[in-house]
C-alpha cells in the first residue's frame, strides 16, 4: 500500500532493509513543545501528511519533526526488529511505541544524550522492537535540536539477526576505510620529512580534517569518542566540517600555486576562506541555523573547483592534472550529500554508501596526485637542465649565428639592388635591361615549343611638346599614367617595359599578330581616354585642369625567318614609326600598307 493510503508497515520474520518513506507520514512543531500525547490526538491526528516522494530531508529547521508508522504482525511469531535512523548528528531522536493495549514504549537517542549500552550496537540511532504475533503498533519518532540543524528522516527496518549482520559487514568496510586513511596520512607524513614542501603539510592536516568529519557524519566519533559531552557532540562535527572546508581550499592554493598561477582565483580562494572563519564565528556566536546554512553554501561553492583545475592544466599547468581528476570525485561527494541534506535529492543506501565511498576516493587519489606532482617538478628541473645546458651551446654558437644573420642581410640587400637594377624608378615596369633577358627567355621558349608570340612598341605621341609646354613634372604623370594603364589592360604573364623616355614595349606570349592587334586598340583606346591632372600655371596653358594624350603602335609577330627578340623589336619599331608617319594615334602592323585601324573595324564588324 502506498502511503498516500496509509501505508502500513507488514513485518516479516526476515527483513534485511526495508526503506520506511513510502510508510511514513509527518507532522512540523514550530514551536517544539507537543508531547507525544499531544500528537497522537485526534486533531493533531489528521495534519499527519505523508513523505513528499522520495524526500525525507526537511534542510537546516529549528522546528521539531514527528514522523509516524504503523506496523503489523500477521504471522504466528513474534518479529523482533530495529528501526535504524542513519542521519545521526541530530540532537535528540526518540522513539514512543504506542502498543495495542494503549502502554507507551518510549526509546531516547540522539547525541546530546549518553550513548545507551542496551541499544543495538551501531552508530547510527537505533531502535529495537518487538512485535507480537497479530499484532500492530503505532510507532512516533520525534526529531530535534536545541537550536537547528539538518533534518533527515530516513529510516530503514530489519529484523535483529539482519542488522546484526549488516553492522558486521559495515565494521569490516569501516576498517578498511579508516586504515587506507591512516596509512595515506602516514605516507604523507614520510613525505613532508623528506621533501619538507608545502603541498604535503596541508594535505595531512586536510586527510585528518576528512577523517574527522566522517568520523562525526558517521557517528563513530559520537560512540566511541566523544558520547559523554553533549557540548563536544554539538560542536565538533559541524566544525569538523568547516575545517574540512577550510583545508580543502588552503591546500588547493598551495598545491596549484593559485598566487602565482593565477592571483585573481588566488584572492577568491582567501575569501572562502575568510567566510568559513565567518561561518565558525557564528555557530560559537550561538547562530548554528546560519551557520549551518552558509556551510552548506561553501561546500556548493568548492565543488566548482575542478573548474579552476581543468582551467590551470588547459593553461599548461600539468601538475594540475591529478588534482582535477581526485576533486572532481569530491566535488560529486559532497555535492550530493548537500543535496541529500536539503531534500533535493533522496536519501538511500546508494547515496549514503556513496559519500562514504566517495570520501576514501578522493583522498587516495589526492596522495597519487602529490606522487604525480614530485614527478611533474621532478622532470621540469631535468627540463631546465637541459635549457641550461642548450642556453650554453647557443652562447657558444651565438657569434656563428650572427655571422649567418649578417650574410642573409647582404644576400637581402644584393637581391634587392639586383630587382632595383631590373626595374624603371620612375613606372616600376621591367627596364631595358630587364626586357631583353626575359624576352629572350620567352622567344627561345616560343621556338622550342612552337608557340605564338608579339610584340607591341608604342610611343607617346608629341611628348615633348607635353614637356615643354607643362614642364617635366606633368611629363613624369603623363608617362606613368601611361604605364598604370597598360598595367590594367594587359595580362600579368605579359612582359612590360619602358624602354627609355616615352617609349614601351610589350611582349604578348602565346599570342598571335591578330590578337595582338586588337590588344594593342584596345590599349590604344584606354591611353587616349587617360586624362593626367595639372594644377597651378600648367592647368592654364592646358586650357582646363587635365591633360590627355595619344600614342602610336607598331605590333610584329616572331615567324620563322624573324625569330629572335631583336628582329621583332625592329620589325615592330618600324611599323610604329609607319603609325607616326599616318598621322598618329593609331595601330600599324610589320610590312602592312596600310594603317591597321580599319582592318580592326572590319574585324569587329565582321
Amino acid at each position: 500500500m502506498g502511503a498516500e493510503s496509509g501505508a502500513l508497515l507488514v513485518l516479516q520474520p526476515v527483513m534485511q532493509v526495508v526503506q520506511l518513506a513510502p510508510y511514513l507520514s509527518v507532522l512540523e512543531d514550530p514551536g517544539r513543545a507537543l508531547t507525544v500525547d499531544e500528537v497522537r490526538s485526534d486533531s493533531l491526528r489528521q495534519q499527519f501528511v505523508p513523505l513528499p516522494t522520495g524526500r525525507t530531508a526537511f534542510g537546516v529547521s529549528s522546528s521539531a519533526w514527528w514522523v509516524r508508522l504503523k506496523a503489523q504482525n500477521p504471522g504466528r511469531e513474534a518479529v523482533a526488529w530495529v528501526l535504524n535512523v542513519p542521519h545521526n548528528t541530530t540532537d535528540y531522536v526518540d522513539s514512543y511505541e504506542v502498543r495495542p493495549e494503549g502502554t507507551v514504549v518510549t526509546q531516547l537517542a540522539g547525541d546530546h544524550r549518553p550513548f545507551e549500552a542496551q541499544r543495538p550496537a551501531s552508530e547510527t540511532f537505533s531502535f529495537s522492537y518487538l512485535t507480537a504475533p497479530g499484532a500492530s503498533s503505532e510507532i512516533y519518532i520525534r526529531f530535534a535540536y536545541d537550536s537547528a540543524g539538518i533534518i533527515n528522516v530516513y529510516q530503514e527496518a530489519s529484523t535483529a539477526v539482519a542488522f546484526a549482520q549488516q553492522q558486521h559487514t559495515k565494521a569490516l568496510w569501516l576498517g578498511v576505510f579508516l586504515g587506507a586513511t591512516l596509512l595515506v596520512i602516514l605516507y604523507n607524513l614520510f613525505l613532508i620529512l623528506s621533501v619538507r614542501e608545502a603541498p604535503f603539510f596541508w594535505y595531512l592536516l586536510y586527510a585528518s580534517a576528512a577523517t574527522l568529519t566522517y568520523l562525526s557524519l558517521s557517528g563513530l566519533g559520537y560512540r566511541y569518542l566523544w558520547h559523554f559531552s553533549p557540548q563536544l557532540s554539538d560542536t565538533i562535527p559541524n566544525m569538523a566540517v568547516i575545517l574540512f572546508y577550510m583545508l580543502a581550499v588552503q591546500f588547493s592554493r598551495s598545491f596549484l600555486e593559485t598566487r602565482v598561477r593565477a592571483p585573481r582565483f588566488d584572492r577568491i580562494l582567501l575569501g572562502l576562506i575568510a567566510l568559513t572563519a565567518v561561518s565558525a564565528l557564528l555557530l560559537f556566536t550561538g547562530y548554528r541555523g546560519v551557520s549551518v546554512k552558509l556551510t552548506l553554501l561553501i561546500g556548493l561553492l568548492l565543488g566548482l573547483f575542478p573548474v579552476l583545475g581543468a582551467w590551470l592544466w588547459y593553461q599548461g599547468h600539468q601538475i594540475a592534472r591529478g588534482y582535477t581528476l581526485a576533486w572532481t570525485i569530491w566535488s560529486l561527494t559532497v555535492i550530493g550529500a548537500i543535496l541529500r541534506f536539503t531534500g533535493i535529492m533522496p536519501s538511500d543506501p546508494f547515496s549514503i554508501g556513496a559519500t562514504r565511498f566517495g570520501m576514501i576516493s578522493q583522498t587516495v587519489l589526492l596522495a597519487f596526485a602529490l606522487a604525480d606532482r614530485i614527478n611533474i617538478l621532478r622532470n621540469e628541473k631535468l627540463s631546465a637542465e637541459k635549457r641550461e645546458l642548450s642556453a650554453s651551446l647557443k652562447s657558444r654558437n651565438e657569434l656563428e649565428s650572427k655571422v649567418l644573420e649578417r650574410t642573409r642581410e647582404l644576400e637581402a640587400s644584393r637581391h634587392q639592388a639586383e630587382i632595383l637594377a631590373r626595374e624603371d624608378s620612375l613606372t616600376g615596369l621591367l627596364n631595358r635591361r630587364a626586357f631583353f633577358e626575359r624576352g629572350n627567355e620567352e622567344v627561345g621558349r616560343a621556338l622550342r615549343h612552337r608557340h605564338p608570340l608579339s610584340v607591341i612598341m608604342l610611343d607617346i605621341d608629341s611628348f615633348k611638346t607635353v614637356n615643354d609646354g607643362f614642364g617635366h613634372g606633368v611629363g613624369d604623370k603623363v608617362i606613368r599614367e601611361v604605364a598604370l594603364t597598360l598595367t590594367r589592360v594587359l595580362r600579368d604573364s605579359d612582359i612590360k617595359a619602358r624602354m627609355g623616355g616615352e617609349e614601351f614595349a610589350v611582349i604578348l606570349v602565346q599570342t598571335p599578330q591578330e590578337s595582338a592587334l586588337l590588344m594593342a586598340e584596345r590599349l590604344r583606346v584606354a591611353v587616349q581616354a587617360c586624362q593626367v591632372a595639372v594644377e597651378g600655371r600648367a592647368a592654364g596653358r592646358a586650357g582646363g585642369a587635365a591633360v590627355t594624350v595619344t600614342s602610336s603602335f607598331g605590333v610584329s609577330q616572331l615567324t620563322d625567318g624573324v625569330d629572335t627578340l631583336e628582329a621583332v623589336l625592329a620589325r615592330a619599331d618600324a611599323a610604329l614609326y609607319q603609325a607616326k608617319n599616318r598621322g598618329r594615334n593609331r595601330v600599324c602592323a610589320a610590312n602592312m600598307a596600310e594603317p591597321a585601324v580599319p582592318h580592326f573595324e572590319q574585324l569587329q564588324n565582321g
